[in-house]
């Protein structure tokens, strides 16, 4: 069968395995994975797949069973607690400082003006270098509250995208940050209610609760960069996928020009400070079964749930990878028969 046909079945059609898995999910994706289980639930009668609560996959002790989890699903820098026999990028959530001040989405900071303000040295939103990199907003003298617990994976995103930016006015993390893992939406929209905060928070935050945001400036010769979902994906079209047997990783080679969306002759400046989630796929009589659904969650259309909650699918070339990857040992994908749908 020739591989652009095969990849066409197995986009047009659902790999189904028979088996039970159990998923673990990064709490943020809990939606975006209920959709998948629904949606693969639909389409194979007998794959059943259920989302656990976070358990201790080493627990021995035998007053409690607990179930444990085939799959995982986890944000950037967690390790699933099982034997991995594949993996791949499902998702991206991109970095993003949020302004609570009325007018100033968009309000634009170089590289050291906020590594000065996330250091807690900008004590007014009327900051002279703020304004005078800002213009045409007037700013009011609104006292600067810095939110400082920020997830690790967002303060080394950011880094790692400012320090390439300005080396020089990003020496390090700013000091006015303190790394927390611990993540509840809730509280967070709770604490960003506070009139002039600042905060470093994930992008799809901003996205479901149409919350402001800054600009960069990433150069004094080129416009500012305001985060969307065109610059997150312009930055997606930098990923380099590296495969290792049924493993797929996948990062950022800054030196990549981005690629420009289908029909435009230009791309967009790329939001660089990206996250990755990762599924992945234990060992056990229930691989196959959960690969299947590792697949499942791969597919066009089901990267398209990511979207519609606030994240951004993978880009196409990582996907693709990943689909090969986690596809190892699963039936080849076939037309089914004309009576079924």
């Amino acid at each position: 069968m020739p591989p652009e046909f095969q990849a066409e079945l197995a986009e047009r059609y659902v790999t189904c395995v028979s088996g039970e898995i159990a998923i673990s999910t990064a709490p943020e994706l809990a939606e975006v994975t209920q959709a998948w289980v629904d949606g693969i639930s639909e389409d194979c009668a007998d794959l059943s797949a259920t989302i656990i609560g976070e358990v201790d996959q080493t627990d021995t002790a035998v007053d409690e069973v607990e179930t444990l989890a085939n799959v995982f699903i986890t944000a950037q820098g967690e390790t699933p607690a099982c034997s991995a026999v594949a993996s791949s990028p499902v998702g991206i959530d991109a970095v993003a400082i949020v302004v609570s001040v009325a007018g100033l989405d968009g309000v634009i900071f170089s590289p050291a003006l906020l590594h000065r303000a996330l250091s807690g040295g900008m004590a007014s939103w009327a900051d002279p270098d703020l304004q005078e990199l800002n213009p045409d907003i007037e700013l009011i003298d609104t006292p600067m509250v810095l939110r400082a617990p920020t997830r690790p994976q967002d303060i080394t995103a950011l880094n790692d995208w400012m320090n390439r930016l300005d080396p020089a006015g990003w020496p390090g993390t700013p000091s006015g940050l303190v790394a927390d893992a611990e993540f509840n939406a809730e509280k967070v929209i709770s604490e960003l209610a506070i009139e002039g905060t600042i905060s470093v928070v994930p992008a799809s935050l901003v996205t479901n609760n149409s919350l402001e945001s800054i600009s960069i400036q990433i150069s004094p010769d080129l416009e500012s960069l305001y985060l969307n979902l065109e610059t997150v994906i312009s930055a997606g079209t930098q990923m380099v996928a590296t495969t290792s047997g049924s493993v797929v990783t996948a990062k950022i080679d800054a030196a990549l020009p981005p690629v420009p969306a289908a029909g435009n002759d230009f791309a967009s400046l790329p939001w660089q400070a990206l996250n990755q989630f990762t599924i992945t796929v234990c060992s056990g009589a229930n691989e196959m079964a959960g690969r299947a659904f590792a697949k499942y969650a791969l597919r066009r259309d089901s990267q398209g749930v990511m979207i519609a909650f606030g994240f951004t699918e993978m880009p196409e070339k990582i996907r693709l990878a990943g689909v090969a990857a986690v596809s190892q040992g699963l039936p080849e994908p076939t037309i089914p028969p004309s009576e079924v749908p």
